[in-house]
This record gives C-alpha cells, sequence and structure tokens, in this order.
C-alpha cells in the first residue's frame, strides 16, 4: 500500500472517529497542527503553534480536546516516564517509536520497528491478540551527550 493510500485510510479512518465530535473552529485548528507535524507536540507547543493562526485559544481549551481526541482514538498520549510531560500526535497508519534525550528533552523518531517481530512471536506463544505497542528508549543526544561526562573519567 502506497503512502497516499494509507493517508487516504488514515483520514476516512479519522472521519469516522470524529462521527458526533462538534468541529468547532478551535478544534479543527488543533486537529490541523497535529497533521501539520511530523513529532509529537506537548500541550503547551499545540497551544502556541494554535495561537498563531487563532490567538487567545486558552489552554484548557487545547487540553479538553487532547483529552477528548485521545478517549476517540483519534490522538495517541505518550507519557514520557523522565519528566512525566504528556506528548500528543494524530493517530493514522504511521507506526512509530522513539529516543528520547534526557538532556534536552528532545524526541527522535525510530525509523523501524524493533518491536513488531517480538510482538508477533510472543503472542503466537501465548495464544494472544496484540491490538497495539509502543517503545521509547531513554538516553542522551550527541549534543547533550558531549557536555557530559562519562562514566569512569574523573
Amino acid at each position: 500500500m502506497g503512502s497516499a493510500d494509507r493517508n487516504d485510510t488514515g483520514r476516512r479512518q479519522l472521519s469516522g472517529q470524529l462521527r458526533g465530535f462538534r468541529m468547532t473552529r478551535d478544534r479543527r485548528t488543533i486537529l490541523q497542527v497535529l497533521g501539520e507535524v511530523c513529532i509529537p507536540l506537548t500541550a503547551d507547543d499545540v497551544l502556541k503553534r494554535v495561537n498563531t493562526a487563532v490567538p487567545g485559544i486558552a489552554l484548557s481549551t487545547v487540553y479538553r480536546t487532547l483529552d477528548e481526541l485521545v478517549s476517540r482514538g483519534s490522538v495517541q498520549r505518550t507519557l514520557l516516564s523522565n519528566d512525566g510531560r504528556s506528548f500528543f500526535e494524530l493517530m493514522g497508519n504511521a507506526h512509530r517509536h522513539y529516543m528520547v534525550c534526557l538532556g534536552c528533552h528532545h524526541m527522535f523518531p525510530i525509523s523501524s520497528c524493533p518491536v513488531e517481530d517480538f510482538a508477533n512471536s510472543a503472542a503466537e506463544a501465548l495464544d494472544f491478540e496484540v491490538t497495539d505497542h509502543s517503545l521509547v528508549l531513554y538516553g542522551y543526544c550527541r549534543h547533550c551527550r558531549s557536555g557530559r561526562q562519562s562514566p569512569g573519567s574523573e
């Protein structure tokens, strides 16, 4: 399936998930912001981007909208264990995992799925249907690592 087909399938799926969801200007703008980026955003990041297009939207509106979109399965929330922040991204056929820098908190997408084969074999062995999985690896990016003293180099 080509990327155009996947995008079309993703749009149809999103449309079905949003049935009955009153599409206000603010909600539409939040969805547009999430659709334009290729990395997950915090609610604060969404607010900054939304306010450039529609000034005056409150952070509480962004949180309420994101929570509703998560509950409908339209948006995925990733909670980072190193600082408790939530990141949000539009669901679709893009299946991604991330490396997160503990220094600068930048998220780096991993281009392939290192979990798929393991998940499939574990599911088969346990007669289990896996519906989703995620992987977040924590460490230090090249920039932050250069400023840290490596262990044992005292």
